[in-house]
């Protein structure tokens, strides 16, 4: 079943005009940094280690996941990512490079991803979603200062 969602997802994508995934590999160098520092901040998040904010996250973030009825700011994302990685556990994750754009100090990045989640009574869930996040070079390093996505609706 799972097997057949993937293969399903990923010809919709094909199909629906989104740019060929295999692009990522004539990325210029600016463009390569920036989607290396989103790779890393997932391999962060799924170990639980939430310095991530701390290094990768402007002050002045603001971000609007799915499941928020809000925009959130930096308070919010280190309040829910403790309650999230205390609660939860990624078993496995992929993320799939949609585009980059990049103007001036600006990065704006899309991308799919699929995740293997745990939770504490060991209930595991597979779930996909897509982000757009939007970062800005501070003091010569990205950091995120917006994004908006999260999960697919269950169907």
């Amino acid at each position: 079943m799972i097997k057949r969602i993937v293969a399903s997802t990923v010809l919709l994508l094909l199909l629906s005009g989104v740019p060929d995934i295999a692009t990522a590999q004539n990325w210029n160098a600016e463009q390569q940094e920036v989607w290396q520092l989103e790779e890393q901040q997932w391999k962060m998040a799924a170990a639980e280690d939430l310095t991530w904010i701390d290094t990768m996250v402007h002050p002045n973030v603001s971000y609007w996941e799915t499941s928020q009825a809000m925009p959130q700011n930096r308070a919010s994302l280190t309040r829910w990512n403790r309650f999230n990685a205390s609660n939860s556990s990624t078993l496995e994750q992929e993320l799939f490079p949609i585009s980059i754009v990049i103007t001036g100090n600006i990065a704006v990045v899309n991308y799919y991803y699929q995740s293997a989640r745990e939770n504490l009574k060991q209930e595991r869930e597979m779930v996909s979603g897509r982000y757009m996040d939007v970062l800005i070079k501070d003091g010569g390093r990205w950091k995120f200062i917006a994004w908006a996505g999260g999960d697919d609706p269950k169907k």
